[in-house]
C-alpha cells in the first residue's frame, strides 16, 4: 500500500478555499454518516427518503443538482479520509496557483465533469469527492511535474521515500485505467468509480495545460510546458550532433555575393560583427570574463546591439558579478525590453531590482522590478528576499508612486 503524506512545494499563502473544502466534506460527512444520540445520522433522512440517495449522482435519473451534492458525500471513514487526504497535500498548491475563487470553479467543474463520464458508461449511483480530486490532481501533474511527494509504503515493512510526482500521479491514473479497462484482474469487486477519476484527470490537466497556453496562469520553468520545450530543444540538439554538426568547431562564413563583392563594410560595421562573433566564441568555451569585455566594446561602438537572449543573459550576469553594476543593469533592461516572454524572466526582475536598490539607488524603477517579480515567483527563499527588500526600500519611495 502506498500513502502520500506530503509534498515539497511551498505555498505562498494559505490556502484558504481549500481548507474551506475539506471543512465542508467533513461536516457533511459528520451529519449523513457518523450516527447521533439516537442511533441515526442527524441528517440521515429527508421527507422519508435516504438522503444519500436524494444527493447522490444517479446515471438512471440524474438531476442537474446531483452532479453538485454527490461530490459532498462520503460512505465510510475510510472514504472521507483517503478523499480529504488526497485533497489537503496537491490541493493546496493548486488553490495556491488559481487564488481561491478560481479553485473553487475549478474544483466544482471537475467534479461535474468527473460524474459525466460515470454517467456515460455506468448506470450506477455514485458519490464521493474522488472526481473533484482527480481534476486537481491533474493540474498539478501538469503544473507542478518536478516536485516531490513523500510516501509511506506498507508491505512486509513500513517506510518513507520521496518520489517525483510526475510518476506518483502517473501510477494512480494508470492504475485507474486498468481498474476500468481490466477490473476482473484488479479485483472486480470494489467498488471504485475508474471512469470519474480518468475524466477529472484528464479534464483537470487539458484546463491547466490551456490555461497556461493562453496565459491565464504565469509560466513556471518547471511546468510541463517547459519541460516539453526543454526536452524538444534537446532532441533537435542531439539530432544535429549526430548529424555531424560541431557546434565548437570552425563555421564556414558564407559565399560572398559577387553583387556586393566590390562594396565593402564600413569598418564599424565590420568591427560590430567581428566583436558578436568573438563574443559568441568566448561565450562557447565559457570565457565570460573576456566576453563580458567584449560585450562592453561592442556597446561603445553601438548602444542598440542586443546578443542572443541566453548569451544577453549570460553576459549581464557575468558584468554583475565582476560588481560592474550600471553596466550589468543596462544589459538586465535590454534583456527584459528584447526578451520578455522569457519563461524565468522574474528571476531577471529580481536580479535587476536588488541591482538598483542597493547599488544604483534607483529605488522607484527597484520597486516596479520587485513587484513584477513577486508576482510570479514560487520558492520561499525568492519570495522572502523580493518582499524584504521591498520594505527596505519603501522609506526611498515618495507616496503615491
Amino acid at each position: 500500500m502506498l500513502l502520500p503524506i506530503r509534498t515539497d512545494v511551498r505555498l505562498r499563502r494559505i490556502p484558504w478555499m481549500n481548507l474551506g473544502l475539506i471543512f465542508v466534506n467533513l461536516a457533511i460527512f459528520m451529519l449523513t454518516s457518523v450516527a447521533s444520540h439516537g442511533g441515526q445520522p442527524l441528517l440521515a433522512t429527508f421527507h422519508g427518503q435516504p438522503i444519500k440517495v436524494i444527493l447522490a449522482l444517479d446515471p438512471r435519473n440524474p438531476h442537474l443538482w446531483q452532479y453538485f451534492t454527490y461530490q459532498l458525500l462520503h460512505e465510510n471513514w475510510a472514504h472521507i479520509i483517503g478523499n480529504m487526504l488526497f485533497l489537503y497535500i496537491f490541493g493546496n498548491n493548486i488553490n495556491d496557483r488559481l487564488g481561491d475563487f478560481g479553485y473553487l470553479a475549478f474544483y466544482l467543474a471537475g467534479g461535474v465533469v468527473a460524474g459525466m463520464g460515470h454517467a456515460l458508461i455506468s448506470m450506477s449511483p455514485v458519490i464521493g469527492a474522488s472526481g473533484a480530486i482527480a481534476a486537481v490532481t491533474g493540474a498539478y501533474l501538469v503544473l507542478l511535474p518536478r516536485s516531490h511527494i513523500t510516501i509511506i509504503y506498507f508491505f512486509f515493512i513500513i517506510g518513507a521515500l520521496e518520489i517525483s510526482s510526475l510518476w506518483v500521479l502517473l501510477f494512480y491514473f494508470a492504475r485507474d485505467v486498468l481498474g476500468q479497462v481490466l477490473p476482473d484482474w484488479l479485483g472486480g469487486g470494489e467498488n471504485v468509480a475508474h471512469m470519474a477519476h480518468i475524466s477529472g484527470t484528464v479534464f483537470g490537466a487539458a484546463l491547466a495545460m490551456l490555461m497556461l497556453r493562453i496565459g491565464l496562469l504565469p509560466r513556471d520553468q518547471f511546468d510541463v510546458l517547459s519541460l516539453v520545450t526543454r526536452w524538444n530543444r534537446r532532441r533537435q540538439y542531439r539530432a544535429l550532433v549526430s548529424s555531424g554538426y560541431n557546434p565548437f568547431g570552425y563555421v564556414q562564413p558564407p559565399p560572398v555575393d559577387v553583387r556586393f563583392a566590390d562594396k565593402p563594410l564600413d569598418p564599424q560595421t565590420q568591427r560590430v560583427m567581428d566583436l558578436r562573433t568573438q563574443i559568441s566564441e568566448a561565450i562557447a568555451h565559457r570565457n565570460l570574463p573576456h566576453a563580458a569585455i567584449l560585450f562592453l566594446q561592442l556597446k561603445n561602438l553601438d548602444p542598440a546591439q542586443v546578443l542572443a537572449r541566453q548569451s544577453q543573459l549570460d553576459v549581464a550576469n557575468q558584468l554583475a558579478s565582476q560588481q560592474l553594476y550600471a553596466e550589468a543593469a543596462e544589459a538586465y533592461e535590454q534583456f527584459l525590453s528584447h526578451y520578455a516572454n522569457f519563461e524565468q524572466i522574474e528571476q531577471v526582475q529580481l536580479m535587476l531590482g536588488i541591482i538598483y536598490s542597493r547599488y544604483l539607488h534607483n529605488y522607484v524603477r527597484a520597486r516596479q522590478l520587485l513587484v513584477q517579480a513577486l508576482g510570479r515567483l514560487h520558492t520561499e527563499n525568492e519570495i522572502r528576499l523580493a518582499r524584504e527588500e521591498l520594505a527596505r526600500i519603501e522609506p526611498h519611495v515618495a507616496p503615491g508612486i
